[in-house]
């Protein structure tokens, strides 16, 4: 199987050549899109995780943002955002002081529908008017969509991650009537003046409200999506003074070429990951390949597949070393909720289970800086090459579609772990003997199917416009994380983060 890692700078300057002549949805790394995703979240323990959305554009914009627990991602909160000219709309998760889940607080003033802070209901929202005249805004978090599984605790909103899709660009009505006072004209609504505020998020809401005219028609003036989104985000504890920064995954031209208007109702939950194009742009060994799939979500999953993830490890003891690592399964929940699993992913969720029961195995390896290989089952260090694993050999296993993985036990984003009494958010793995290296998670080759167990099948592929006879299956599971470290000098703590490197491999790229 031929492997790649492909540095930024090498996609960077491929992928401008790739997507003028191919066109179908690809990761940009140069960071913007139309579907922004957000690996993690977290508000467990003193943990804040703010997050900040941000419109490069000319254009104002509707975008669906989309808030999905960790456990199976079921949404949490989704709500529509409009967003003005180079508008920022920032934003913070956090422990809800008035329940047992998360919830989201902000003072920004770009337009949401439904309002964030409205009163009303099960989890009321509330406002709070600040010395400077600034409103803050809280809203919790929603456990209705997992509230008939075994595991319904609105604990299960306090970890996950986040989902932002543009819907469409908005556009005022065309009206030569000065004395027509009845225009619908939801771009200068969005737009803020010159004060900071938008001219009226109140028109947005009634759009959506009984009568309306966006309840009537979802398309009226909102054109079709224009891309120039990226996100980032910060997670901040506290308690340790420590903060880990990450950057949202940003997907470009993922809708098909022609689409009009993607615009939904605030509560619909469409669109979603499985809306946009079929068609995949996917790099190895220095070629880009346009993998045509059946199913939309198929074409998502092939942008991040990877046969393993590798990064750091760091727990040395001197330093108080603490290592997470986050790997997320962004597309899991469309494979795993029907009536069988659906590959590349293999066992199906019980909601009537504990929450840790759609597990797929993995084979984790770990070298310390002098190459001395250790298997963390084994707790030994063991030479290289590393032996198969043994038939009988149990291996570690991720369950959740959102996993954080605390090394040695001990969680540097202060997750809880989990124990033989308590499943949580986080699971445990035992570091090599040294506490400091790498490690590499494999997907591959850990069933009876060998290295036929996780894969797809994409209907067609391409390189350069012309069809390839190297078929047509990409290996792995589509993943996207970091890892995260914390260490002491002194009386200072110190936090930073690494994404995972990824190998990429299949029938189709380049056997």
């Amino acid at each position: 199987m031929k492997k790649n890692i492909l540095s930024l700078a090498v996609a960077s300057g491929v992928a401008g050549l790739a997507v003028s002549a191919q066109a179908a949805m690809y990761v940009n790394p140069e960071g913007t899109g139309e579907v922004l995703l957000f690996p993690y979240y977290n508000a467990q323990n003193g943990n804040e995780t703010s997050m900040h959305i941000v419109n490069t554009t000319g254009d104002a914009k509707a975008v669906k943002v989309r808030f999905m627990e960790y456990v199976n991602s079921q949404e949490v909160l989704d709500f529509n955002l409009y967003l003005s000219e180079y508008d920022h709309f920032s934003f913070t998760i956090f422990a809800d002081p008035n329940g047992d889940g998360a919830a989201i607080v902000t003072r920004d003033n770009s337009c949401t529908v439904p309002a964030l802070g409205a009163a009303g209901g099960t989890y009321p929202g509330y406002t709070e008017e600040n010395a400077d005249g600034s409103i803050t805004r809280v809203q919790p978090f929603l456990p209705y969509q997992y509230a008939d599984d075994e595991y319904n605790a609105v604990q299960r909103t306090m970890a996950g991650h986040v989902e932002v899709i543009e819907m469409g660009v908005l556009d005022d009505e065309d009206n030569d009537n000065d004395a027509d006072t009845t225009e619908f004209t939801p771009e200068s609504w969005a737009t803020h003046g010159s004060d900071g505020v938008p001219a009226d998020c109140g028109a947005l809401v009634t759009a959506w409200s009984t009568g309306g005219t966006w309840l009537d028609d979802e398309d009226t003036e909102v054109e079709a999506p224009s891309g120039g989104l990226y996100g980032l985000a910060n997670i901040l504890n506290g308690s340790d003074a420590s903060a880990y920064g990450m950057e949202a995954a940003a997907i470009a031209d993922f809708w098909p070429t022609g689409t009009a208007s993607e615009h939904t109702n605030p509560g619909d939950v469409l669109p979603s990951l499985a809306s946009g194009d079929d068609d995949a742009l996917v790099p190895n060994n220095g070629n880009f390949y346009t993998l045509a799939f059946a199913e939309e979500v198929d074409a998502v999953s092939a942008l991040f597949m990877a046969e393993s993830i590798s990064n750091d490890v760091m727990v040395n003891a001197d330093l108080n070393g603490e290592t997470d690592w986050v790997v997320t399964f962004p597309t899991r929940r469309y494979y795993v909720n029907g009536e069988d699993a659906l590959l590349p992913f293999t066992d199906l969720y019980d909601p009537d289970s504990a929450p840790n029961n759609s597990c797929e195995s993995v084979i984790i390896t770990q070298i310390d800086r002098e190459e001395s290989q250790t298997d963390p089952l084994i707790n030994g260090p063991i030479f290289s090459p590393a032996p198969p694993a043994g038939e009988d050999t149990p291996l570690p296993e991720l369950c959740y579609e959102t996993n954080t993985i605390a090394v040695n036990g001990v969680s540097a984003m202060n997750t809880t772990v989990s124990s033989t009494d308590n499943v949580n958010v986080a699971v445990s793995v035992a570091a090599n003997a040294g506490d400091e290296g790498w490690q590499t998670i494999s997907f591959m080759g850990t069933g009876a199917a060998g290295a036929d167990e996780h894969y797809m099948e994409a209907t067609t592929a391409q390189v350069g416009g012309e069809d390839t006879d190297n078929g047509t299956r990409i290996n792995g599971l589509p993943v996207i994380g970091f890892a995260a470290f914390e260490y002491t000098a002194g009386a200072n703590n110190y936090g930073f983060v690494s994404d995972h490197k990824s190998s990429v491999g299949g029938s189709a790229l380049g056997d």
